[in-house]
C-alpha cells in the first residue's frame, strides 16, 4: 500500500467516526486528499524555488556576482521542476476524483499517438529552449532581435521567450518559432560620431596635442567609455573634410554616449572657435559598424 493509501485510510477513519454515512465519508475523504496534494504542490515549489534561488551565499533573491547566464538557467531548472511536478499531482488530484489515468496512459496507443502528433509544437518548442540556453544563444537581460521584434529579454521559459521593448510591451515568442536571433549584448558597442568642416579647415587642429587631451579627459569623465581613440579620422573629402570618431563603449551604450559626446565637441568646437557642421549619426550595434 502506498503512503498516500495510507494516509487516506487514517483520514478515513478519523471522519468515518464523527459521521458514520459512508458516502458522506467518501466525499470528506476525497476533499482531504484534494486539499492535501494542493498544499503538497504548493509546498514543494514554493522549496524548490528557495533551493534554487536562495541558496547559500545569495544575499538577496539573486547575488551581485551572478550572471545572466546562470540566472537563465536556474530559472529554466525551476520551471522544469514545477512543470513535471504540477503534471504528477494533478494525476493524483484525478485519481481521488475517481479518475485514474495512469493506465491510459501506459496503456491507450492510439491515444498516446494522437497527443504525441498534437504536442509536436510543444515538444519542438521544448527543444528549441534547451539549445537555445545550452548554445548560449540568449540570456536574460540581452538586448535581442528575434523576428523582426526586438526588445530586452526578461524570461527564458520552456516553451516561451519574452521581450520587452522600449514602449514597455511584452512580446512572447515561441521557442520553436525561433529561426535568426540578432544579439545586440555579445560585444562591447561602438559610439560612431561623424562632422563635417569646411574644405578651408586647417586639419592640424584637429592632430594636435589640445584635440588629444579633449579627446582622453572625455574617456576619463565618461564611465561608460572603454576606449577613446587618439585623434578623429579623415573619411571623405567630398563637400567639405568629413571626420569620424569611434568611440568603444560598454555594452548598449553607445546611443548616450553618442549624444553626450556631441554636445562636448560642440562646445569644444565653439571654445577654439573653429567652424564647422555636423553631419547625420551612423549607428552601431554588438560592437561592430552598421549602415
Amino acid at each position: 500500500m502506498s503512503l498516500s493509501d495510507n494516509l487516506r485510510g487514517i483520514i478515513k477513519e478519523i471522519i468515518i467516526k464523527i459521521i458514520p454515512n459512508e458516502s458522506i465519508t467518501e466525499l470528506l475523504v476525497a476533499i482531504a486528499m484534494i486539499i492535501f496534494w494542493v498544499i503538497i504542490a504548493y509546498l514543494v515549489t514554493k522549496l524548490s524555488k528557495l533551493l534554487i534561488f536562495k541558496t547559500k551565499g545569495f544575499k538577496n533573491k539573486f547575488h551581485e556576482s551572478e550572471t545572466n547566464e546562470q540566472l537563465t538557467v536556474r530559472k529554466l531548472i525551476n520551471n522544469l521542476i514545477r512543470a513535471v511536478f504540477i503534471f504528477w499531482i494533478a494525476i493524483m488530484i484525478l485519481k481521488e476524483l475517481g479518475v485514474d489515468i495512469v493506465p491510459l496512459i501506459a496503456g491507450a496507443g492510439v491515444m498516446a499517438f494522437a497527443i504525441g502528433f498534437g504536442a509536436q509544437e510543444l515538444i519542438k518548442d521544448l527543444i528549441s529552449g534547451l539549445f537555445l540556453i545550452g548554445d548560449k544563444t540568449i540570456k536574460i537581460g540581452d538586448y535581442v532581435e528575434i523576428n523582426n521584434y526586438k526588445g530586452t529579454i526578461t524570461n527564458i521559459g520552456l516553451r516561451r521567450v519574452k521581450l520587452e521593448n522600449w514602449k514597455g510591451e511584452v512580446i512572447t515568442i515561441n521557442n520553436g518559432d525561433i529561426k535568426i536571433v540578432l544579439n545586440e549584448s555579445l560585444k562591447n558597442s561602438f559610439a560612431v560620431i561623424e562632422f563635417t568642416v569646411e574644405p578651408n579647415f586647417d586639419i592640424n587642429l584637429l592632430y594636435n596635442k589640445e584635440f588629444s587631451e579633449f579627446l582622453y579627459n572625455y574617456g576619463l569623465s565618461n564611465p561608460n567609455v572603454i576606449k577613446m581613440p587618439e585623434t578623429a579620422l579623415l573619411t571623405s573629402i567630398n563637400e567639405g573634410l568629413k571626420f569620424t570618431i569611434n568611440i568603444e563603449t560598454a555594452i548598449r551604450k553607445h546611443v548616450g554616449v553618442e549624444r553626450d559626446f556631441r554636445v562636448h565637441l560642440v562646445n569644444y568646437f565653439n571654445k577654439m572657435d573653429y567652424k564647422f557642421k555636423m553631419t547625420s549619426l551612423i549607428k552601431t550595434i554588438d560592437g561592430k559598424q552598421g549602415e
